[in-house]
């Protein structure tokens, strides 16, 4: 099956279930991925992952309800610790006046509303624009509520692809609160519309779900694109000095630059890996491997259904890329190397 030895990968850490975080009892009735989010790879659903996230997540540090970052950036959480979300969505409210920038709304958890009701009025502050960084409902989830508690808000919301009543956001575009300007990149991957924001007062970027403040995505809609855009990423930090990242979950990220080549080489890393299970099979011989037998070479079977729907990411970006083809063989399809 596999043509070459390789020696097998380090699992994960010590599975333990006792410790594991849940979203639905941290925000009861409400679901932690829409039907949407629940489409393919599915990677969370797979044999031993909720034991490996759970595991994980035991050892996240303690983030506090409300937190004030900077001047400008002040961090509160979506109330909905959970296995996909760390200790919970962050949003953030963006700006030094009396108006300021709302970065994504939760879950749709009570408390994350009511936690944002209150800072807003012992501070006498408002919120002038909604941006979301993208469609997954763990950070649109709150905003009916949020817009129900203001209805002026209603036609001040922006998202790329947005749904009906939203504004669109372009590549480039600039969103204004007394001393702050948010430009927004588009980095589209771990879903179609994401967006990331540079806050350019202060060599920072939002990032979103691209980079988490702890780990990796565990999921991404299109690895080519993700990988693309931790290069358009990377080149605006390196352009504009950009050294802090606020994520989308997780604590904040104090050397972005660094951890965005530490994910880029994870990603290459894994396609070079991908790509040694057709060693002597290039050209000549084209030896083809189902995704099932390049899993099991590269992890070993007890990793099958763990490591499956990330070989499968990648092999359809190197597909993508014209580095592997993908041909029936009796029943089954099998890959090999062009």
């Amino acid at each position: 099956m596999c043509l070459h030895m390789l020696t097998k990968v380090q699992g994960p850490p010590p599975f333990n279930s006792n410790t594991a975080y849940s979203s639905r009892k941290a925000c009861r009735g409400i679901s932690s991925q829409s039907p949407r989010e629940m489409s393919p790879p599915k990677v969370w659903m797979q044999p031993g992952w909720q034991e490996y996230l759970s595991a994980r997540n035991a050892g996240l540090p303690y983030l506090p309800a409300v937190a004030e970052l900077s001047t400008e950036v002040v961090r509160i959480l979506g109330g909905n610790p959970g296995d996909m979300q760390l200790q919970g969505t962050n949003t953030y409210l963006v700006g030094s006046g009396q108006k300021r920038i709302l970065i994504d709304t939760g879950q749709g958890c009570p408390i994350w509303l009511t936690t944002l009701v209150n800072y807003l009025a012992q501070h006498q502050l408002s919120i002038s624009q909604v941006l979301l960084t993208h469609w997954h409902t763990d950070h649109t989830g709150g905003l009916p509520a949020l817009l129900a508690q203001y209805p002026q808000l209603a036609t001040a919301v922006y998202k790329a692809h947005p749904d009906q009543g939203q504004h669109s956001i372009r590549n480039g575009q600039t969103f204004t609160a007394e001393g702050t300007t948010l430009r927004a990149l588009f980095t589209p991957g771990h879903s179609q519309d994401h967006m990331c924001f540079v806050l350019e007062e202060s060599g920072a970027m939002f990032t979103g779900d691209n980079v988490l403040g702890h780990g990796s995505s565990v999921v991404v809609e299109d690895l080519g694109r993700y990988m693309k855009s931790l290069q358009v990423m990377t080149q605006s930090a390196r352009n504009e000095e950009i050294t802090v990242g606020y994520p989308g979950h997780g604590a904040v990220i104090d050397d972005l630059p660094a951890k965005l080549v530490v994910w880029s080489r994870h990603w290459e890393l894994r396609e070079k890996k991908v790509l040694s299970a057709f060693v002597g099979g290039k050209n000549k011989s084209r030896t083809s491997l189902t995704t099932r037998e390049i899993v099991i070479c590269l992890y070993g079977l007890e990793m099958e259904a763990m490591a499956g729907p990330f070989i499968a990411q990648v092999l359809s970006k190197l597909a993508d890329e014209g580095k592997v083809g993908l041909a029936a063989a009796g029943q089954e399809k099998k890959w090999f190397m062009l």
